[in-house]
């Protein structure tokens, strides 16, 4: 693998480009890739397993939907995200996509925001988050 090569046989730092790369192509990280992951790293699969339940954007399930992933951080909390979680959590029967509740992605100055297919979301509303699900 040529992210293996560049990280100069480093594990530590090849193992999430390459869960990024595997997502990229396949959509999520299938289970028997992740053996497989693991004798190229010579790491163990419990570490794989550990990376892909801390890294919120990689993905164990395949899923037909899109994810929307929500910034709960202060900034966002601050400006309304509590109260748009609170709306797709009462309505999760009736959304085209999945959601998860994220940490920081950086989009500070446009609170509330998010990620929709990881494309950035600015300036979140219940009328935006209604609007999106009406698009799909």
């Amino acid at each position: 693998m040529r992210i293996v090569e560049y990280y100069d046989g480093n594990s530590s730092l090849s193992l999430i480009p390459i869960l990024n790369m595997i997502q990229d192509e396949e959509g999520y990280i299938k289970r028997e890739r992740i053996k497989e992951i693991a004798e190229i790293l010579k790491i163990s699969e419990n570490r794989i397993y550990e990376t892909l339940s801390f890294y919120h954007f990689l993905k164990l399930d395949k899923s037909e939907k899109k994810t929307l992933y929500i910034c709960k951080n202060v900034s966002c909390l601050l400006e309304g995200a509590d109260e748009i979680i609170e709306y797709l959590k009462e309505n999760k029967e009736k959304l085209k996509f999945d959601f998860k509740e994220c940490e920081c992605i950086g989009l500070c100055d446009f609170a509330p925001s998010g990620l929709f297919d990881f494309n950035p979301l600015k300036n979140l509303s219940i009328e935006k988050i209604r609007e999106l699900n009406e698009k799909i």
